[in-house]
């Protein structure tokens, strides 16, 4: 007799896995518990402790498994109770141990985004933004003990333009990452059902996470690299550079310019309403909406008209 997935945990910690984690819930299948980190005890609004996976599995009144030790004696008893069929996981940020997985009668699937083995790690759609891309995509692997390093079950692909920031070229990727999901599942219950030809000939690259001292705009780069980063690094951490010792946030941007200036590096060349020139390497970055510490973005033509020595025009930015 056939084996049918009957009971799913779901692992996962943002809003890309919830997209996943909603559509299970609302499908054929039974998300039995979802398995998430701790909370974060030094999130400064309340609102933003829960995960977004633990707002829906209480509004849903679906099992909570919440711990950062996976390897504890009390934590396998307590997950193998539920004897689930299969483990789903995106992007939830821990390893999975191999006794965890071996619970599973299919073992765990791990939907990736990216198309591995390029950028295998935690921030694969920022790495592929920083690194110009010209394509990304998705990849359902089986898990192992390894990261990200599974056998490739399912892969589609995703075109990155260039305006793509880590935003919206994750919404582009929900939509292929359900498919790839669906025809996963698909292809685990029923093997010869679904075949793929795989890409084949993809250079393994690492994609390591993110930290909030990386979004430091440098001056000393191509405004080409300055421009990956800024949309990379959107919506975090935001990239940001010194102004007067505070910390000024980038919310809009553009280039001016991918010639080289006769000015120095950092140096702010001209001041209008309709931005902030400032000269990179190679190229010239104009800066169009600012965010003040504390204060909300505004368009650099309202800084102006309340606070015209912000911006010194010859003044070299560190």
């Amino acid at each position: 007799m056939l084996k049918k997935i009957s009971k799913i945990i779901f692992a996962g910690s943002n809003n890309f896995s919830l997209e996943h984690l909603r559509a299970l819930f609302y499908s054929k299948y039974t998300v039995t518990a979802v398995l998430i980190k701790l909370d974060n005890p030094f999130c400064k609004n309340k609102n933003e402790q829960f995960s977004p996976i633990k707002k829906f599995a209480i509004r849903h009144n679906i099992q909570i498994l919440q711990t950062n030790k996976l390897n504890e004696k009390k934590f396998f008893i307590k997950i193998s109770k539920i004897q689930a069929d299969i483990l789903i996981v995106s992007s939830y940020g821990l390893i999975i141990p191999s006794n965890i997985l071996q619970l599973f009668y299919f073992g765990g699937i791990n939907i990736h985004a990216s198309l591995l083995p390029r950028w295998k790690g935690a921030a694969p759609i920022q790495w592929a933004i920083l690194s110009g891309d010209s394509y990304t995509g998705i990849s359902v692997i089986q898990m192992n003990s390894k990261v990200d390093s599974g056998k490739i079950i399912y892969q589609l692909t995703c075109p990155i333009s260039s305006n793509d920031n880590t935003k919206t070229l994750s919404a582009k990727l929900i939509p292929i990452s359900l498919q790839c999901m669906y025809q996963s599942l698909n292809m685990i219950i029923y093997p010869k059902k679904i075949i793929q030809n795989l890409k084949k000939n993809i250079i393994p690259t690492i994609a390591p996470k993110i930290k909030k001292k990386d979004a430091k705009i440098c001056w000393s780069l191509p405004v080409i690299y300055i421009d990956r980063l800024i949309r990379a690094f959107n919506p975090w951490p935001c990239c940001y550079f010194l102004l007067n010792k505070d910390h000024v946030k980038v919310k809009k941007f553009s280039i001016a310019s991918f010639n080289q200036k006769k000015f120095k590096n950092g140096e702010i060349i001209s001041i209008s309403k309709k931005g902030v020139k400032i000269n990179t390497k190679y190229g010239v970055l104009r800066i169009e909406k600012i965010k003040m510490p504390g204060k909300k973005t505004l368009h650099i033509k309202d800084i102006l008209n309340s606070n015209k020595q912000l911006f010194i025009k010859n003044k070299i930015l560190p």
